[in-house]
C-alpha cells in the first residue's frame, strides 16, 4: 500500500488529527512532533475529519474511509463511519455501509460531513453521503445520532455523490441540506426526514463542495463553470 494523505487535518490547540491512505488515523502532539496515538479504520481515507467538544468537554472525532484495500474480488465491501475519543483513538461507535468501488473511482465516503448545529433540527446528527452505495452508480446520504450511531434516515442521491454535503439554516428555525453528484445534480433535503425537495441540474460532474453564505451557495462543477445560486 502506498502511504500518503488526501484528507485535510482538523488541529485542536496543539493536538493535529489526520488519516492516511492506508487506513490509520493519527493523532500527533505538534509542540513534540511525537504520536500520541494511531487507530485503524480499515481503508483507505478521503473524506477529511470532524471535531466535536460535549457538554462535559470531552472531545471526539468523526471519520469514514472510501473501500479501496479491502475490496472483495468483486469489488464490493464494507466501509465503517467512526467516531473516536479524540484523547485516546478508542472507538466510541462503528457504523458499517455495504457498497461497492470501480478501479480509480473509489466508493465508499469521499466527502467531509455535516455535523448538525445546535439548537437546529440537526442537532445531535451527523450526515455523510456515501458513494457507490448501494450498488456502482448509487448513492446515500445518510443521517446518524452523534450519541448511538444509528441511522435516524437515510435518502437516495440518485447517482453518487462526492461532493460533501452543506447545511442550510433558515430564519424560521429549519434546516436543509444541498448535496451536488456524479450526473451534476444538486439536491435539496428536508434535514429533519431525508425528504428530497428539489433538483437542480450543472450538466456536468459536481466533485467540488457547494459554500454557503446567507442566502447565496456558490458550486463549482467540472465544466469548468462556477454557478451561484440564490437560495429562497
Amino acid at each position: 500500500r502506498y502511504v500518503g494523505y488526501e484528507d485535510s487535518v482538523v488541529v485542536v490547540d496543539h493536538w493535529l488529527y489526520v488519516a492516511d491512505n492506508a487506513g490509520m488515523f493519527y493523532c500527533v502532539d505538534l509542540n513534540t512532533m511525537e504520536l500520541v496515538w494511531a487507530q485503524d479504520t480499515k481503508d483507505d481515507n478521503n473524506s477529511s475529519p470532524v471535531f466535536e467538544w460535549d457538554d462535559q468537554g470531552n472531545g471526539y472525532i468523526y471519520t469514514a474511509p472510501s473501500l479501496h484495500w479491502t475490496k472483495n474480488s468483486s469489488s464490493k465491501g464494507t466501509i465503517s463511519i467512526y467516531k473516536l475519543n479524540a484523547a485516546t483513538g478508542e472507538i466510541i461507535w462503528e457504523t458499517p455501509f455495504e457498497c461497492s468501488t470501480v478501479t480509480d473511482l473509489s466508493g465508499g465516503v469521499q466527502a467531509t460531513p455535516v455535523l448538525g448545529r445546535e439548537g437546529t433540527p440537526l442537532e445531535g446528527l451527523i450526515i455523510y453521503a456515501v458513494a457507490r452505495c448501494p450498488s456502482n452508480y448509487k448513492g446515500k446520504l445518510v443521517a446518524l445520532s452523534t450519541e448511538t450511531g444509528e441511522v435516524v434516515w437515510e435518502s437516495s442521491t440518485g447517482s453518487y455523490a462526492w461532493s460533501s454535503p452543506v447545511a442550510i439554516y433558515s430564519d424560521d428555525g429549519k434546516a436543509y441540506l444541498f448535496v451536488c453528484d456524479a450526473d451534476g445534480d444538486g439536491k435539496l433535503y428536508d434535514g429533519s426526514t431525508g425528504e428530497r425537495i428539489g433538483t437542480i441540474s450543472f450538466g456536468a460532474t459536481v466533485e467540488a463542495s457547494p459554500v454557503v453564505f446567507n442566502d447565496m451557495m456558490i458550486i463549482g462543477s467540472r465544466a469548468g463553470r462556477a454557478y451561484g445560486i440564490k437560495i429562497s
